[in-house]
């Protein structure tokens, strides 16, 4: 049972992530600029940020709103030596779930990620990621 990773990449997506749940969190460097999306969701367009940014599981495009979006890009300036986390607050489809968005105050963590950033992050996988999230956004 080691082939959940590689077989979502074999299939697509597995470079997406979503907070989609009341307490979902996600930690993270950031590795690029971001991406402007737009989409359908229940019938709607609606535009979304995907964030490129760098996991313990390595790259991955955070796909999110623009309030969350505005409040990291508060922290713009740190972006070369920060962690960061961010906290769903509200139930699975609750559109007016709210987010913390937060440094990681936790140094070997942070120098890990930024590790991973550095052996694993190539701007080729964030091409590919916005062609996913496209596909996945057409609603």
């Amino acid at each position: 049972m080691s082939k959940w990773k590689e077989s979502m990449k074999e299939w697509g997506g597995g470079d997406l992530t979503f907070l989609s749940s009341d307490g979902e969190v996600i930690m993270f460097v950031v590795c690029d600029d971001p991406i402007l999306l737009e989409g359908k969701f229940k019938g709607n367009v609606q535009e979304r940020i995907g964030c490129p940014v760098v996991t313990d599981e390595g790259f991955v495009l955070f796909i999110t709103g623009k309030r969350v979006a505005r409040k990291l890009s508060k922290f713009e300036d740190r972006f070369s030596d920060t962690a960061f986390m961010i906290v769903r607050h509200g139930e699975s489809g609750d559109i007016n779930a709210k987010y913390d968005v937060s440094v990681l105050d936790d140094k070997p963590k942070t120098a890990q990620l930024f590790d991973i950033k550095k052996k694993e992050y190539k701007p080729a996988l964030l091409k590919q990621a916005i062609e996913d999230a496209k596909e996945v956004m057409k609603g």
